[in-house]
């Protein structure tokens, strides 16, 4: 049967779907998930079945996409097949392919695809690919503009992440997410091996079981000489890991490193703050450490803070000396965002945050979560000439109660702000009545109390 040729409107959409296959459903579902210029189809979370793959792959409405997603859509290898042998690819620039059944088979038909030519970002995250999955995509010749692969939650082991790194296809990657894909240490010391992948900026090595040996052979290596983005969270670096790291001139371009949750204590803190690499960053996140106040102190005192706009110093018990440190720090003029949960800094660290002449370029403040701040701490931050930059306050699960929100619904210094959470923090309805009727908060969008 002859294919439309030319469809302009939904009417002739849904015909040709009518015309072509037995399931008019689909054309309709498809129509509502797709923009108005037909570049963009978004089908996440829709269950599709096998024929369904077939006809989206034999469909001309779809010969202009540019982006696809069909996450959490029941993608199996031989829907997968079915869609690589089409044209249906040949002008997409990202696709999403992620949480399906997606095996190893299944990346052998994406890696002959010839339609890919022009795609650039790829995500392959939450499926069942494999070292032998790795291996065949690392061979595959017909993405010769892809810059962005997300391959987090499979399986690709030591050998995966070798092959990867050892290809074309891994010598042209910018960005690539590694997490929780089973490397472990082993990963780490195949890429000593790799000639330099000159072209990463940004790696996703996250819940990965890495210890300070997997960071040292890492860092004795010059595998990333451009790396900017360096992800972390949930390993087991600890103190000799992060020192392994300071000492590397790998890390020299660094400019983001997040660390959640990876046993480092202040020895962290002191190898970052007098690392002659590591000078760079604008972005710095040690969330869940225990760094405590010595350690903040320690940054706080450092030259290498002058360029962070972004820091999460949360789940750290770094106390009110933490906060005063952070407050009292020449080094902290470019901060626009500070997080500093779960934390205990009390009234004391609040007020001296609230009075600091350098965090005078805050946009963003988190002290949510067992910081135990009272309607003391509530009212320095709201009399505080110096936040008036802020646009973002966080302060849920604390214990400002009706007196410490009728301060804030009262501060003109905050009238900018357009977010506020104060959820969770023993407010009766005269404190939340008082924040939803202020007028001093003119600007203010999202007002979160319970």
């Amino acid at each position: 049967m002859a294919e439309a040729k030319d469809i302009d409107n939904s009417l002739e959409f849904l015909r040709y779907f009518e015309k072509n296959t037995e399931n008019s459903d689909l054309g309709t579902l498809i129509r509502e998930k797709l923009s108005l210029d037909k570049k963009f189809l978004n089908l996440l979370g829709c269950q599709l079945k096998e024929e369904d793959f077939k006809i989206i792959a034999g469909a001309s409405p779809l010969k202009s996409l540019s982006s696809l997603n069909l996450e959490q859509t029941g993608l199996n290898s031989s829907g997968l097949q079915s869609l690589s042998a089409s044209a249906c690819f040949r002008n997409l620039e990202n696709l999403s392919l992620a949480n399906n059944n997606l095996d190893d088979e299944a990346l052998f038909f994406l890696s002959k695809c010839r339609a890919l030519t022009l795609l650039k970002d790829l995500s392959l995250s939450s499926n069942e690919i494999g070292v032998l999955g790795a291996k065949v995509l690392s061979l595959a010749e017909g993405m010769n503009n892809l810059e962005r692969l997300n391959i987090s939650y499979n399986r690709l082991e030591p050998l995966g992440i070798k092959s990867l790194a050892d290809s074309k296809l891994g010598r042209q990657l910018t960005d690539i997410n590694l997490r929780d894909t089973g490397i472990g240490d082993e990963g780490l010391k195949f890429l000593m091996q790799t000639p330099p992948l000159e072209k990463i900026l940004t790696v996703d090595l996250s819940d990965n079981s890495l210890t300070h040996e997997g960071m040292e052979a890492l860092a004795r290596s010059q595998v990333f000489p451009n790396l900017k983005v360096l992800i972390l969270n949930n390993n087991h670096l600890e103190d000799d890991g992060v020192y392994a790291m300071a000492e590397s001139p790998m890390f020299a371009k660094l400019e983001t490193l997040i660390m959640h949750n990876n046993g480092l204590t202040t020895d962290s803190a002191i190898s970052l703050s007098t690392s002659k690499s590591i000078t760079q960053l604008k972005t710095l996140d040690l969330n869940n450490n225990d760094l405590r106040a010595e350690g903040v102190k320690a940054l706080a005192e450092s030259a290498n803070m002058k360029n962070i706009e972004t820091l999460d110093l949360g789940e750290n018990k770094i106390g009110h000396k933490g906060a005063e440190a952070l407050a009292q720090s020449p080094h902290c003029a470019s901060l626009k965002s500070l997080r500093l949960n779960n934390n205990n800094i009390a009234d004391q660290g609040a007020t001296a945050l609230a009075c600091s002449t350098t965090l005078t370029q805050l946009e963003s403040l988190y002290l949510e979560n067992e910081n135990w701040i009272h309607a003391q701490g509530a009212k320095a931050i709201a009399e505080s000439k110096n936040l008036s930059s802020l646009r973002r306050l966080v302060l849920a699960l604390n214990a400002i109660g009706d007196e410490g929100a009728i301060y804030l619904a009262n501060s003109h210094p905050l009238s900018g702000l357009h977010f506020l959470n104060v959820a969770g923090s023993k407010l009766s309805p005269r404190g939340e009545d008082a924040l939803q009727k202020s007028t001093a908060l003119a600007n203010l969008q999202v007002l979160e109390i319970v």
